[in-house]
């Protein structure tokens, strides 16, 4: 046996996962942001600066938020073995900021900090609509459009650098010299040899649907309830466009007549006098038979009213919601801006019509707009 020399070796590895400790740290803060915006997703929903933005730019939106509380390091004395433990609230360090109550004479105290954090429309309407979407959508006749991925489906003969399939390159010329007897070899390639990878737009099956929007916009309309059902418009309807390639959308505003208005029209235009929603409704079923029957379309009403309806006109709001339900829509959403002591509209509806595609719920302030919302788009249901 052979004799070694005896001696110390060293090995050692350097662990490359602290060259990307900069990297993680960013995306768990990134997190922590974004985990802080979805709880106060509520108030960020009702946000005027975020509803008038043009949702067709690339505009960065600033989100004010707490400023994240990070971990401080108390030494001691050592004494008591240097372990020890509290009631988790610990004393005021350097730089802390001490919360104030905000009213009465100005205070010796800072307040609580906040940072504006910047977010793309996108990135905050992707965390708005993470939960929603269209309820009861179902295939309909004509319901096909060009898929938006190409299908790699064909191979032909052209020689090009892009998208040359090599496997079938090789594999023809290969069989081209076996056949003019050089053996089973690949050289010489020629122009008969080359294949190219060529693609189609598939049609794919979509589901057509429609919304019609509508909105009370008479004397009884404060601007604290127009406000409310243009924040929930808003985000239904570039909730929908981001969804769904195939949504058609129609506004109505009405008081005592209905009218068909443009999109800007329904977000800006005021008016006044009386209310009759039957107006709406009617309308919302002259659409329908004209322009989007339902054995074609998934039909998705939505009224927006603050309730104060002519008290005989209910009735045919019934009647005109229910010759929706027996042309098969797919759901019509009543939403009603703040609670009302007397019956009102909403109670007629609930009472009188027991089928499950009639969804009612009411908004009293701006906060309570997403809840609205999921409540309205819930797919589950």
């Amino acid at each position: 046996m052979e004799n070694f020399e005896k001696g110390l070796v060293s090995i050692s590895r350097r662990d490359w996962s602290f060259d990307r400790r900069g990297e993680r740290d960013e995306s768990r803060h990134n997190e922590k942001v974004k985990e802080a915006i979805r709880d106060n997703l509520d108030n960020i929903v009702s946000d005027g600066d975020i509803i008038t933005a043009d949702p067709n730019t690339r505009k960065k939106v600033k989100v004010p938020m707490k400023s994240l509380e990070l971990p401080k390091f108390k030494f001691g004395d050592g004494e008591g073995g240097g372990i020890g433990f509290g009631d988790g609230e610990g004393d005021p360090q350097p730089g802390d900021q001490m919360p104030g109550d905000g009213d009465g004479e100005a205070g010796d105290q800072a307040g609580e900090e906040y940072y504006e954090a910047e977010f793309t429309l996108d990135e905050i309407q992707q965390m708005v609509f993470e939960d929603m979407g269209l309820p009861r959508l179902r295939p309909k006749e004509s319901a096909e459009i060009d898929s938006e991925n190409p299908e790699w489906n064909d191979v032909r003969k052209k020689r090009s650098t892009n998208n040359l399939d090599l496997a079938r390159t090789v594999m023809n010329n290969i069989m081209r010299n076996a056949g003019d007897g050089r053996g089973v070899v690949m050289k010489d390639i020629e122009e008969q040899d080359y294949r190219v990878r060529s693609w189609e737009y598939e049609p794919q099956p979509e589901n057509n649907a429609v919304v019609i929007a509508m909105m009370d916009i008479s004397g009884s309309m404060s601007e604290q309830k127009k406000y409310m059902a243009r924040a929930f418009s808003w985000w239904t309807v570039n909730f929908l466009r981001s969804q769904y390639p195939k949504v058609e959308l129609v506004f109505v505003a009405h008081d005592t007549e209905a009218y068909e208005v443009s999109e800007q029209q329904f977000f800006s235009r005021g008016a006044g006098g009386g209310t009759k929603c039957s107006s709406a409704n009617v309308m919302a079923l002259d659409i329908m038979d004209d322009r989007f029957p339902a054995d074609r379309y998934n039909v998705y009403p939505i009224h927006f009213s603050d309730g104060d309806n002519w008290g005989d006109d209910n009735k045919k709001c019934i009647d005109a919601v229910e010759g929706m339900m027996e042309r098969d829509i797919s759901q019509y959403a009543y939403v009603q801006l703040q609670e009302r002591s007397s019956s009102g509209l909403i109670n007629e509806y609930k009472n009188k019509i027991k089928d499950e595609r009639m969804k009612t719920c009411v908004i009293n302030d701006k906060s309570e707009v997403l809840d609205a919302l999921k409540y309205v788009f819930s797919p589950d249901e």
